[in-house]
């Protein structure tokens, strides 16, 4: 009995550090994605000051987590006023493959004046920590990050025209042989009941991709994700995949589609988010990003 216990703490022994590490993994990933989500959740239309500083930070952080950095600056008329947009482009110099390509859009709508935190400040933060960790594990992880000016409509209601303007300036202006793969975050951090992720029937090609999102959602404890199996939603959202599915390039939407309820209203806020939901994103993805 004694040699028997004596066994037992040795195990425990040898196997507590790799016990604590994950822990410490998991609490480090969510304090990040909660701290940086605060320092961005601020009112960041196009072409503003406010907008400018979380570009600022953002390029910042890229740099930080060692990807190699471009800003892709344009103009596009709407409604007959010039906008100043860019978007911002991270790339891991050591990557030796195709790049899979995380986008998110980082730019506000003009009103209401909110912080639009799910709207999606929580996708940026997602997605500089999922570069970050997948580079860590390996360095020459071919990861790429889009942050998208310009996805929200200007000046007036949403209109293929003034609206996705650094997603469609992207896919005519940099060279998409290099990206293997395009997800697309958008209004993560809400209901586990009312805003969950599953396919849409007019882009039947990544239901692949949603199986196994959903297979490794069952290890969790609330669900995101859908089967395909389960639930396919007939809605078309226009969001910056589109401009990727146009062009015949592989890209997955990953929003609810159920928008959060507080979407485009003042609502919209850090202390709204539901951080649990936003930790499962993040989890589940980083499980299938490692292994693609």
């Amino acid at each position: 009995m004694i040699n028997l216990v004596l066994i037992v703490i040795i195990l425990l022994l040898l196997f507590y550090p790799f016990f604590n590490t994950v822990e410490t993994f998991t609490d480090t990933n969510i304090d990040y994605i909660k701290t940086f989500t605060r320092e961005i959740s601020i009112y960041r239309p196009v072409d503003s000051l406010e907008l400018n500083t979380v570009k600022n930070k953002v390029l910042t952080e890229m740099k930080n987590i060692g990807l190699s950095t471009k800003i892709q600056s344009f103009k596009r008329i709407i409604n007959n006023k010039e906008y100043s947009f860019s978007n911002l482009i991270g790339v891991n110099p050591n990557a030796n493959k195709k790049n899979i390509l995380l986008g998110v859009h980082i730019d506000s709508p003009q009103n209401p004046k909110c912080e639009c935190t799910t709207d999606a400040a929580t996708g940026i933060s997602i997605a500089l920590q999922l570069a970050k960790n997948l580079m860590l594990e390996n360095k020459n992880y071919p990861i790429m990050l889009v942050f998208f000016d310009g996805e929200e409509a200007i000046d007036g209601p949403w209109t293929s025209s003034n609206s996705l303007s650094g997603s469609s300036y992207f896919v005519n202006n940099y060279d998409t042989n290099l990206i293997d793969k395009v997800y697309i975050f958008d209004l993560i951090g809400g209901d586990f009941n009312q805003n969950k992720i599953a396919g849409f029937s007019n882009n039947p090609a990544t239901a692949s991709d949603l199986m196994k999102l959903a297979k490794i959602n069952e290890n969790f404890d609330q669900k995101i994700f859908q089967h395909p199996n389960d639930y396919t939603s007939d809605k078309a959202v226009q969001d910056d995949h589109i401009p990727f599915v146009n062009k015949n390039i592989y890209a997955l939407n990953l929003i609810p589609y159920n928008f959060p309820s507080n979407h485009h209203t003042l609502n919209d806020n850090y202390d709204n988010v539901n951080w649990k939901y936003v930790e499962i994103f993040y989890s589940v993805l980083f499980e299938f990003l490692r292994t693609i």
